[in-house]
C-alpha cells in the first residue's frame, strides 16, 4: 500500500469521527476561532481532543432475519454521569508511509442495560458496564505476511483504573482496580480464501486484577464502596499473571446455516503464570505452556435443540494440551507438583447417543429470579481427554477421561431473599436445569503413556471421585463473596441428581482392542440431594480450607451391583443420610514424607527389621486433612443413617419396588469427643471423625504371589521381587534378591498413606424394619471409641 493510500485512509477515518460526533446522541459541532486555528499544523499531523458522550437506544445485528439487541448503549464520563470521557487522538504518518496514531483515554465507560433476542423480548441476558482508562498507540504499515496488499499493525497499550462489571435485577459481579498491559508487534492482516487472516507473531502483558466484588444494593452501580454504609463491597479475592502467547485467526462469513460469523483460530502458550490471591496469600499456577486450536467455530443467532432462539455458538472441534510446571500453595509457597492435561472436544457417539459440542445464549436465566439473567443451553463431547500429575519427578496419568451431556446452566446475580418460592443467596448463582451427562476414566497409567493400564482410582473414594458417573442433573451453586474472614467464598448449593450411576471400582472400557462392557462395583438407580449451607473456602498458610457450615445429604442407591452395571448381581438399595455441621478439609502442598512402608519403625533400621520398607517420598504431593463433625439428628432429613433393604417385591416389568422389603436401619449416628468438659449442659462434639490423606507417587516392593509364569509369560518364584526392566519383552522381570541397582527400577506406584481416627461415635438404634408388621429396635444404642485406623496403600499394574 502506497503512502498517499494511507492518507486517503486518514481522511476517510476523519470523516467518520466527523459525522459520529456531529450526530445529536454524540455531540455538538462548533466554530474554531482564530486562536484555535493558528494551532493546528500541517507539518506535524492532526490532534484530536474531545469529550465523547454518547447514547443509542439500541444496537442491533440481524442474521438471517433474525436480531440480538444491545439496549441502552452509552459511552462517557466514568466519573460524571452525562458528561463526556476525555479522549485525545494524535494522528501522522510518517516518511516511510506508515499511519501512527497515539491515544489517550479518561475515564471512560461503556455499559448496556441488557441483552435481548427477537424469539424472547420479555427476558434479558443482564447488562454490562466496563470502566477503563487507556493510553497507547498503533502504527499501521503496509504489507502483510502472504502479500503486499495486507496490513501489519504495531499496537501498545496500557489500561488502568478498570472495571469490568455484570448487573441482573439490580444485584451485580465486578472486577475491580483491573490494569492491565498488552503489546503485539508485527500482526498481519491478508485476505485469504473465505475471510481475514491475522497472525500474531508475539502478544506479551500482564493483568491485575485488585478485586473481584459482589453488590446487593441496587443503589451501587461500579463502585467499590457501598454508597449506603461507606464500606468496601465484599471480595473474592484479587488475580495476577501474566502471558506470552502467539496465534493465528481467519474470520470469515457464513454461520452453520445461513448468514453468520466463521472463526478458525489456534495460538501457542509459550509461558504464562496465573496468581490468586486471598488476603494475600496465593494458590498459584506458575510456568504454564501449551497449544489450543478451535476449527470451524460458527457463530449464528439461531434456535437450539429445543427451538429456542439464541445467539449460537457451535464449533467442528477443539483440541490443545496445557501445562503448570509448578502449583503452588499456602504461605510458604511450596509446591503440589505439576499437572498436564490434553483434550480432543468433537462429535462422538456415547452409549448410541450423538453428541456435539455447542453454546447457545438465551435470556432469563432461573425463571424465578427475575427478567435478567443468563441462560446456556450447553451440549458437550469429550471422547479424549487425560489428565496427568507429577510429584518429585514421578507421574501418574488418568488415562482416557471421556465426558458427554447436554441441558441448561443458568446465571444469575442474585441476594440473600426468596422469590416466587425459591430460596436465593448473596452471590453468583450457577444453575443446573435438566443437565444430563457422565464422565468415564479408562485407568491410571504411572510413569507414562505407554505403562500399562491399572486400577488405583478407588483410593480416591475418600474424597468423593468415582472412576466413572452418569447423571440427571438440577440445582445450583451460589458463590458468594467473603470466606470465613476477609476475602475468599462462600458457598450455599441445593443439588438433585436423578437416574445416576457411579462406578466405585471399574475396569478399563477399552484395553486396546476397542469398547467394551466395564465391570466392577456400582450404584444404580442413584437419587442424590445435596444441601449446602454457609460453606466458606478460603487460601491460607496451610494451604486451601474448606469449612462447612451446615450440610445434609439424602444418597438413594437402588441397587448396589457386582459385575456389570445393567446385568450385574444386586447387594440390594442402600440408603445413606449424612447430617454435618462445622465439618471442614484443608489441602495442603507435600504428600507422606517418610513412610514406613509394610512395616513399623521410627527409623529405617527398626523399620527394615519389622520387614517393612523405609521409603522418602520427596518434599511434592499432596496432604487432605479432613475433619466430619456427625451432628445428633434435627429431623427425618437432617440425620446421620444408613438403611439397607433387601427381599424386595418386583413390579410387573421386574424392577424392584422400594420399602417393599426387609430393611436393617442404623439410626441417628452421630460423632462426640466422650463427655461434657465445657459445662454446657450437651456432650461436645468438636473432634468428629479426622482422616488424613497423603497422596504421592512413588516406588513399590512388587513380590510374586505365585511359581511360575504370569500372565504376561514372565517366569519367576514366588516372593520374587518384580524389577522394571525396558531390555526385557513385557518391560520387567522378577529377582530372587534385589541388587542396590534393582531397588532403583521397583515399579511405580500411586501410593495413598492414611489415617483415621475418632473419639467416640454413636448409633442411638439399630432397627429391623418389615415392610407390613413395622420397625423393631433390636439394638438400643451402640458406642465405638478411641479408633485409630491406619493404611499405607499403593497401587501397581497387576501382571
Amino acid at each position: 500500500m502506497a503512502a498517499n493510500e494511507l492518507r486517503l485512509l486518514t481522511c476517510g477515518l476523519l470523516v467518520g469521527l466527523a459525522s459520529a460526533l456531529g450526530s445529536p446522541a454524540s455531540a455538538e459541532l462548533q466554530r474554531l476561532d482564530d486562536a484555535v486555528m493558528g494551532s493546528i499544523s500541517g507539518q506535524t499531523g492532526i490532534t484530536l481532543e474531545l469529550e465523547l458522550n454518547a447514547n443509542m437506544n439500541r444496537l442491533s445485528y440481524f442474521d438471517d432475519g433474525s436480531g440480538i439487541h444491545l439496549e441502552n448503549l452509552r459511552i462517557g464520563s466514568v466519573t460524571q454521569p452525562g458528561k463526556g470521557a476525555f479522549h485525545k487522538i494524535e494522528i501522522d504518518i510518517d516518511s516511510q508511509g506508515h499511519l501512527n496514531l497515539d491515544y489517550l483515554v479518561d475515564q471512560r465507560r461503556i455499559e448496556f442495560s441488557d441483552v435481548i433476542l427477537d424469539g424472547a423480548s420479555e427476558l434479558s441476558m443482564g447488562g454490562m458496564f466496563f470502566d477503563h482508562s487507556l493510553q497507547g498507540s498503533l502504527t499501521l504499515s503496509p504489507g502483510g505476511t502472504l502479500s503486499a496488499d495486507g496490513y501489519t499493525f504495531d499496537s501498545s497499550w496500557t489500561m488502568s483504573d478498570g472495571r469490568i462489571g455484570y448487573r441482573t435485577n439490580g444485584n451485580e459481579v465486578f472486577l475491580d482496580d483491573v490494569s492491565m498491559s498488552l503489546h503485539t508487534p508485527g500482526v498481519t492482516m491478508d485476505a485469504v480464501a473465505g475471510g481475514l487472516l491475522f497472525t500474531a507473531p508475539s502478544i506479551t502483558g500482564d493483568l491485575t486484577i485488585g478485586a473481584i466484588r459482589y453488590s446487593s444494593n441496587p443503589l451501587n452501580h461500579g463502585v467499590s464502596t457501598d454508597v449506603g454504609s461507606g464500606l468496601l463491597l465484599p471480595s473474592y479475592g484479587s488475580i495476577s499473571g501474566d502471558f506470552d502467547l502467539s496465534s493465528q485467526t481467519t474470520i470469515g462469513g457464513g454461520g452453520r446455516s445461513g448468514e453468520g460469523f466463521r472463526i478458525d483460530h489456534s495460538a501457542v502458550i509459550n509461558s504464562a503464570n496465573f496468581i490468586y490471591l486471598d488476603d494475600g496469600i496465593a494458590l498459584a499456577l506458575k510456568g504454564i505452556t501449551g497449544h489450543y486450536a478451535i476449527d470451524d467455530l460458527r457463530i449464528d443467532v439461531a434456535s437450539d435443540w429445543l427451538g429456542r432462539e439464541a445467539l449460537a455458538l457451535t464449533t467442528g472441534s477443539l483440541s490443545g494440551e496445557l501445562n503448570v510446571d509448578r502449583i503452588e500453595l499456602g504461605g510458604s509457597a511450596a509446591s503440589l507438583g505439576s499437572v498436564n492435561i490434553s483434550f480432543l472436544f468433537q462429535d462422538h457417539v456415547f452409549a448410541g447417543e450423538s453428541y456435539t459440542n455447542a453454546l447457545y445464549l438465551q435470556g432469563g436465566g432461573h425463571q424465578a429470579a427475575g427478567p435478567q439473567g443468563l441462560r446456556l443451553a450447553a451440549q458437550w463431547s469429550l471422547p479424549e481427554a487425560s489428565l496427568s500429575y507429577a510429584e518429585d519427578g514421578r507421574r501418574v496419568i488418568f488415562s482416557g477421561l471421556q465426558s458427554w451431556g447436554r441441558g441448561d446452566v443458568t446465571v444469575n446475580v442474585t441476594r440473600d431473599e426468596t422469590l416466587n418460592g425459591t430460596r436465593f443467596f448473596d452471590g453468583l448463582r450457577i444453575g443446573f436445569e435438566g443437565l444430563s451427562g457422565g464422565y468415564r476414566i479408562n485407568g491410571l497409567r504411572v510413569g507414562d503413556e505407554d505403562a500399562p493400564l491399572q486400577g488405583g482410582t478407588e483410593l480416591l473414594l475418600a474424597l468423593g471421585f468415582y472412576p466413572a458417573y452418569e447423571f440427571e442433573l438440577d440445582g445450583h451453586i451460589t458463590l458468594g463473596a467473603g470466606g470465613a474472614s476477609g476475602e475468599g467464598l462462600t458457598i450455599n448449593s441445593d443439588i438433585q441428581i436423578r437416574n445416576g450411576s457411579a462406578a466405585l471400582i471399574a475396569s478399563p472400557y477399552d484395553n486396546g482392542g476397542g469398547e467394551i462392557a466395564q465391570q466392577g462395583i456400582w450404584v444404580t438407580d442413584l437419587d442424590y440431594d445435596l444441601h449446602v449451607r454457609d460453606m466458606t473456602v478460603d487460601v491460607t498458610n496451610e494451604g486451601l480450607a474448606i469449612v462447612k457450615g451446615e450440610v445434609w445429604s439424602t444418597m438413594d442407591v437402588g441397587n448396589l451391583k457386582v459385575g456389570d452395571k445393567a446385568s450385574g448381581q444386586s447387594f440390594g438399595r442402600f440408603v445413606l443420610q449424612s447430617y454435618e455441621t462445622g465439618s471442614s478439609m484443608v489441602i495442603s502442598p507435600g504428600g507422606a514424607g517418610v513412610v514406613c512402608s509394610g512395616g513399623l519403625g521410627a527409623d529405617a533400621a527398626a523399620c527394615v527389621a519389622s520387614g517393612g520398607d523405609w521409603q522418602d517420598r520427596g518434599e511434592q504431593g499432596v496432604s487432605v486433612s479432613i475433619k466430619q463433625i456427625l451432628a445428633s439428628a434435627v429431623d427425618d432429613t437432617r440425620r446421620n443413617a444408613i438403611t439397607w433393604e433387601a427381599n424386595r417385591q418386583l413390579d410387573g416389568a421386574g424392577r424392584p419396588i422400594n420399602d417393599s422389603g426387609m430393611k436393617l436401619v442404623l439410626n441417628d449416628i452421630y460423632t462426640s469427643d466422650g463427655g461434657d468438659f465445657d459445662n454446657d449442659g450437651v456432650d461436645d462434639n468438636t473432634f468428629g471423625i479426622q482422616t488424613g490423606i497423603a497422596v504421592d507417587i512413588y516406588q513399590a516392593r512388587v513380590v510374586k504371589k505365585t511359581d511360575g509364569p504370569d500372565s504376561q509369560g514372565v517366569d519367576g518364584a514366588r516372593g520374587d521381587e518384580k524389577i522394571m526392566d525396558s531390555s526385557q519383552p513385557a518391560g520387567y522381570r522378577y529377582v530372587a534378591v534385589p541388587t542396590a541397582a534393582d531397588i532403583e527400577n521397583r515399579p511405580l506406584g500411586f501410593a495413598v498413606q492414611a489415617q483415621s481416627q475418632f473419639k467416640e461415635l454413636d448409633i442411638s438404634s439399630i432397627d429391623l424394619v418389615h415392610p407390613s408388621g413395622g420397625a423393631q429396635t433390636a439394638i438400643y444404642g451402640v458406642k465405638l471409641q478411641n479408633f485409630d485406623i491406619r493404611a499405607n496403600l499403593t497401587a501397581t499394574p497387576i501382571p
